[in-house]
């Protein structure tokens, strides 16, 4: 019996640092999960802002720039209306921005370097705005 209680101790401590670290690893892997659910709501939300209008004239259009790249600057642009509420629509942009900043950070992601370029200008097609590189 002696020798059972000293198997037994360490087995059952085994046990237990393996049950803990497989829920560690279940929860960091969920809280990333909740995180990019996060980002991909709010860049929704944003999308749903900027199509609420038809793109019929271009000259009413803006662009900014939207994300954060891991390596740093921007990860893309977005085309809004200055019909909308721009200040509220500028506010989730800056947030996404942020947001995205502080996932990648948290995360240690990594993205390549280059530089993406900002568009020229906004054309209208079909309703919807066409951002226009060249």
């Amino acid at each position: 019996m002696n020798i059972f209680k000293k198997i037994s101790v360490p087995l059952f401590i085994v046990i237990i640092f393996t049950i803990i670290s497989c829920k560690k690893d279940n929860f960091f892997s969920k809280s990333k999960e909740r995180d990019e659910m996060e980002l991909k709501l709010l860049m929704s939300d944003i999308q749903k802002m900027s199509d609420q209008i038809s793109c019929d004239n271009a000259a009413d259009w803006r662009i900014v720039p939207i994300g954060s790249k891991a390596c740093g600057g921007y990860s893309s642009f977005i085309a809004y209306s200055s019909k909308i509420d721009t200040l509220l629509f500028l506010q989730k942009v800056e947030q996404y921005t942020k947001k995205e900043q502080a996932f990648n950070e948290k995360w240690k992601l990594y993205s390549d370097c280059a530089l993406v370029l900002a568009p020229k200008r906004v054309e209208c097609v079909d309703g919807k705005p066409k951002l226009v590189y060249q």
